[in-house]
């Protein structure tokens, strides 16, 4: 497996693990409808803006991938209202991946990333309904926090995310290949 920072020319393959994650861990939870509706050509134009925009080494996407296919993705950047505190805002991978141990590697990467920025804690929203992402953010050291929001509607349906937070250490982005 191989994890470096993703380029503009990723955008449609980031596009494409969103909407396939999405469709896999967010069953039952959002509108299967809206689900299906999920354009990958407007998020990859959107993903393809954020890349270009984005300011390394306070704010990247990072992508995970298994013999030259992306397989996960994460972008990260300060928050508006609180810029020395970064929000993972997106952390998502093929549902095949799920439980292989590449999300734990990607997300060892972002905080190694997030530290080598200068930041020295992180925030991430996840869905309160999804059981396992908020099992694996806190086996990786995330703990949820007092932040609860309701966002919506998405065709209909309102959903509540919670906020995780995790300190940083500051330490082992040097010589990586996103670094």
């Amino acid at each position: 497996m191989t994890i470096r920072r993703a380029g503009v020319e990723d955008a449609e393959a980031v596009a494409g693990v969103q909407v396939r994650s999405w469709r896999a861990a967010y069953r039952g939870i959002m509108p299967q409808s809206y689900l299906d509706g999920l354009d990958t050509a407007r998020r990859a134009d959107r993903w393809a803006r954020w890349i270009g925009d984005a300011d390394w080494p306070r704010e990247a996407m990072l992508v995970a991938e298994e013999a030259g296919d992306m397989v996960a993705f994460a972008s990260f950047g300060p928050l508006e209202d609180t810029p020395d505190v970064p929000e993972v805002a997106a952390f998502y991978s093929v549902p095949e991946v799920w439980g292989t141990g590449v999300n734990q590697r990607l997300m060892g990467a972002v905080t190694d990333a997030l530290g080598a920025g200068g930041y020295t804690e992180a925030v991430l929203w996840v869905l309160s309904a999804n059981d396992r992402a908020r099992r694996f953010y806190a086996a990786q050291g995330w703990r949820a926090d007092d932040g609860v929001e309701r966002s919506g509607p998405i065709n209909g349906v309102y959903v509540h995310r919670v906020r995780f937070h995790r300190a940083l250490d500051g330490a082992g982005a040097e010589g990586a290949p996103w670094g």
